[in-house]
């Protein structure tokens, strides 16, 4: 009995000791904690930065391709019929202003070459008569009235002789053949396969023969559905990805927004502007489309980089004084655009450490 007596004394006596250590422990991890203060270094280089409550930036992801700039483009045909003499562009040749695309043997120009010879002939023939009836009018043979009829019939040769000119400038008229030229410096984007050489070519039978485009600029056309069509407007800013260039990343804006659906699709079409520096953009190319648009939902938000993640939880330094540095659990609702949006553990207001705060976190966790 006695020695059952003296386990429970030296058993109580340990459980004492060691409560007495656990307090202590605890102690000095509290000591250690409410003693912490950011060093004079630390504080020299301090950035922090304030939880901000704001519209939940979100993105739209759409797939689009890259199209020539609506208002800079031009379908080309030859104005007359008759015989494809020769065809001097091909799909993707960069041709300027005024370059020869093709040459067209046609009688309609052979017509506008004998006006203009006739036209010519008049003219001179006015010329003639004026200079007759003024000197029969000096001898007294001719009125004045003669010779007002005279300039007259001249002022009509001068204009017919001048539209005559015109037209066979508007058709390039050489020999009969008519001379189809680029009206834009640019990219040949489309040729019409069901034409070709020595071939017999009526207006109104085929499509345009070339598409030139000037592509400095072109745009990108994406499908947005339905449900998504007030996620979006005009001056949206936008980030644009292709195939052929992984690794850049091609910014834009919204131009154009559809009013009408897609019966087929149910889509509806917007247009977003690029710039294409160095030519790389090419029609057709396969776009994956990002546009960055504002909820109605507002949270807390924070720069991510400030986010310390640890044992699968995100962890900020909240920042009081030098003396008051805590670390905070919080619940991240998204990341976008380099901001974190906070649904839990941040209040507006409160400022986090944006730099050193990983080696101040292990400070106050150690």
């Amino acid at each position: 009995m006695k020695l059952f007596n003296n386990i429970l004394i030296i058993s109580a006596l340990s459980s004492m000791s060691l409560a007495s250590c656990s307090t202590e422990k605890k102690e000095d991890v509290q000591e250690k904690k409410s003693a912490f203060e950011l060093s004079q270094r630390l504080q020299k280089e301090l950035v922090v930065v304030p939880a901000e409550a704001e519209n939940v930036s979100s993105e739209l992801q759409l797939t689009g391709k890259v199209v020539p700039f609506e208002q800079k483009q031009v379908k080309v045909s030859p104005l007359v019929d008759g015989v494809i003499e020769k065809l001097s562009a091909n799909l993707g040749d960069f041709v300027k202003k005024d370059q020869i695309l093709a040459i067209v043997h046609s009688s309609d120009v052979a017509d506008v070459e004998n006006q203009t010879v006739s036209s010519k002939s008049d003219l001179l023939t006015a010329q003639k008569n004026v200079q007759v009836q003024q000197d029969l009018y000096k001898s007294g043979l001719a009125s004045e009235k003669d010779v007002t009829i005279a300039q007259n019939e001249l002022l009509k040769a001068q204009g017919a002789l001048r539209r005559a000119n015109e037209v066979s400038g508007i058709y390039g008229v050489k020999n009969s053949f008519y001379t189809l030229k680029a009206p834009i410096t640019g990219y040949v984007v489309d040729k019409n396969n069901s034409i070709s050489e020595k071939m017999a070519y009526h207006e109104g039978d085929t499509g345009a023969f070339f598409t030139i485009a000037d592509l400095s600029n072109v745009q990108v056309v994406a499908n947005v559905y339905e449900s998504d069509i007030a996620k979006i407007k005009i001056g949206y800013a936008a980030r644009i990805k292709l195939l052929a260039y992984p690794d850049k990343i091609f910014t834009g804006k919204i131009d154009k927004i559809s009013n009408a659906l897609d019966p087929q699709t149910r889509t509806m079409q917007v247009r977003i502007n690029i710039p294409n520096e160095g030519n790389l953009l090419k029609p057709e190319m396969f776009a994956q489309i990002t546009i960055d648009y504002a909820s109605n939902q507002k949270m807390v938000s924070i720069p991510a980089e400030s986010i310390i993640f640890d044992k699968n939880k995100n962890f900020v330094i909240v920042y009081k004084s030098a003396k008051q540095v805590e670390t905070r659990e919080i619940q991240v609702a998204q990341n976008t655009k380099g901001k974190a949006y906070i649904f839990n553990g941040l209040t507006p207001g409160e400022m986090v450490m944006g730099k050193n705060q990983l080696m101040i976190y292990n400070a106050l966790t150690q």
